[in-house]
């Protein structure tokens, strides 16, 4: 009886009191512990210093200020920002943001999954390839193309037609949003096509027996059973709308457009002294918000078994047929494909190809000098090999905290589990430039503590951050396709004698396969693109690609290198799109008939 038996001792004492009371295997209370307590230091340590800085009179790190009101007074009653304004241009960004994402990414993910439309396969390529482009880069994509002054469709209409200028300009705020919203269409739909797959298409069976065409039975049966994937992909795209940054930051200076996120940034980066207590006090409007909107879905989804429809008894059924309108439809869509990513990445390649970009298509003037620079610059190279490892890192970490988390939450009967679930949305209520700012000051106060956590400018600190952004949204893809795999299937097991172990690797992995894919494919792409987190953490041996872009694009204006570079990330996701459906892992089963 040595030492250890005290320690063990303790710690299952410490991991019973997070609620695992109903389960005394050792092996599941400290795997699920260990998981709940990472996900809950990484998100409230920076709402946390969020939330200091709010009320703190002095800097970030300076301990002989004082705790104060001013800063919310400043913002909220003396005009420091102009709030309502803010307030307004943010929400019809987040409205547009949501309503494209819902309207064009549950469409996809339901004609994929569920329907014989031809050519579903490409589209979903075509879909998926646009989620490594930064949002910054998707806007300047969208001057290349559709710009007034440079664009190749407005230059088209002045050379052919004597069109003066086009009846639509690019940099109203609903066009805005309408851009920022394509860019999230495939995280809308990454976030409710694993629900429709593990769906059981019983329900619909019985609608088309009984005559139900196919848009009663989708209203009345199919969106309502995956109505927790829908309501979470809709509350995090609408959140990240109330912060999003990088398209407004491209084409809403052109009208002096701000929202929260531009005015924050500028609040801290343009001004002499920074504003960070003001800053963080108009981020806490936000934290409000999201404290409605969750508490909203907690209610509508507090009953599991409602949505619960993967069971022993799954069946094997075939797709809606879509009939004599399967080919009008495609074509249809990949009209729209066309003219909303398709031409937009056609611009974007013939940019990269030219030796500078005038507005049009010049034989003479075409050269691959920046595909040459772009492959063997040494600081690019470095950039995209930290890339990568930042991306793989991140990718399987968040896969392993969120997947453990969700399974916390929706599969235990722990007391903290609706705490632990709202934890995995705070960081939605604070704008990427302010979660960098946090973390970066965090890590420069604890790397005191000991050299081993002293990760300030180096790629661990910059992994974590992305891993804390991504949670809120990974999560809500996690419980949303949890809450569809019935427990009768681990109760069967674990009445055969299968310990917790054996019901993970045998019943629930493999039944979460396909989700986990999706998954580390999701937090992947995004990790690679993101800007605002390497932006405040990064020093000069880990710059990364965002970084890199946004360097070349401020400072050297060069849109043909920044051109050939996305060029090369579309083709790098194409290829592994391609690998994925070669080893059998896809996001939708194509052999369903």
């Amino acid at each position: 009886m040595s030492s250890r038996r005290p320690l063990a001792e303790t710690a299952i004492a410490a991991f019973d009191r997070l609620g695992f009371d109903t389960d005394r295997e050792v092996t599941r209370r400290i795997i699920l512990g260990t998981i709940v307590v990472a996900v809950a230091a990484l998100t409230v340590v920076p709402l946390a210093f969020l939330l200091w800085t709010s009320v703190w009179s002095g800097y970030p790190g300076e301990f002989n200020a004082q705790l104060t009101l001013e800063n919310f007074r400043a913002v909220y009653l003396d005009g420091f920002f102009p709030v309502g304004k803010l307030f307004g241009n943010s929400l019809i960004i987040a409205v547009g943001m949501t309503t494209t994402g819902l309207t064009l990414g549950l469409g996809a993910a339901w004609l994929f999954v569920r329907t014989n439309l031809p050519t579903k396969g490409e589209m979903e390529l075509v879909l998926l390839s646009c989620q490594t482009i930064p949002g910054y880069v998707y806007a300047i994509m969208y001057v290349t193309a559709y710009g007034a002054e440079n664009g190749i469709l407005a230059t088209v209409a002045r050379d052919l037609f004597g069109v003066a200028s086009l009846p639509v300009s690019i940099y109203n705020p609903w066009a805005i949003s309408f851009i920022a919203g394509i860019n999230v269409v495939p995280t809308f739909y990454l976030l409710t096509t694993p629900a429709l797959q593990d769906m059981d298409p019983a329900l619909e069976e019985v609608a088309r027996v009984h005559g139900a065409s196919i848009a009663e039975t989708v209203r009345s049966v199919t969106f309502p059973l995956i109505k927790p994937a829908i309501l979470a992909a809709t509350l995090v795209i609408f959140l990240y709308g109330m912060g999003e940054y990088a398209v407004v930051s491209i084409l809403g200076v052109h009208n002096g457009f701000d929202v929260y996120s531009t005015a924050i940034l500028a609040a801290v980066k343009g001004r002499y002294p920074a504003a960070y207590g003001q800053s963080a006090a108009l981020s806490c409007s936000l934290l409000v918000l999201m404290l409605v909107f969750v508490w909203y879905y907690r209610k509508v989804t507090s009953r599991k078994e409602d949505f619960m429809t993967l069971t022993g008894r799954q069946q094997s059924a075939g797709v809606w047929d879509l009939g004599r309108w399967r080919w009008p439809l495609a074509a249809g869509i990949w009209a729209l494909l066309f003219v909303v990513w398709v031409l937009p990445i056609i611009t974007i390649v013939v940019t990269s190809l030219h030796v500078d970009w005038q507005g049009q298509l010049e034989l003479s003037r075409l050269t691959l000098a920046h595909y040459a620079t772009a492959l063997t610059d040494a600081g690019l190279r470095q950039a995209f090999l930290n890339s990568l490892l930042v991306a793989g890192g991140g990718a399987t970490l968040g896969t392993v905290l969120v997947v453990g988390m969700a399974y916390y939450t929706e599969r235990t009967k722990a007391r903290f589990r609706k705490f632990v679930d709202f934890l995995s949305l705070t960081p939605l209520a604070v704008p990427g430039i302010i979660m960098g700012a946090s973390l970066l000051f965090t890590f420069l106060w604890i790397g005191r503590l000991h050299p081993w956590i002293d990760w300030y400018g180096t790629l661990l600190i910059i992994i974590v951050g992305c891993v804390v952004v991504y949670i809120p949204v990974s999560s809500r893809i996690a419980v949303g396709n949890i809450v569809q795999i019935h427990s009768e299937l681990e109760e069967a097991a674990r009445v055969a004698g299968a310990n917790w172990l054996q019901q993970m690797r045998e019943i629930f992995l493999p039944l979460f396969r396909n989700t986990a894919t999706v998954l580390w494919f999701f937090l992947a792409v995004h990790i690679i693109q993101l800007l605002s987190i390497p932006m405040m953490t990064y020093s000069s041996n880990t710059i990364v690609i965002p970084v890199e872009l946004f360097q070349i694009y401020t400072y050297s204006t060069d849109i043909t290198l920044v051109a050939a570079i996305s060029t090369i990330f579309i083709l790098l996701t194409v290829v592994f799109l391609v690998g994925l459906r070669l080893t059998g892992l896809r996001f939708y089963e194509l052999d369903r008939r």
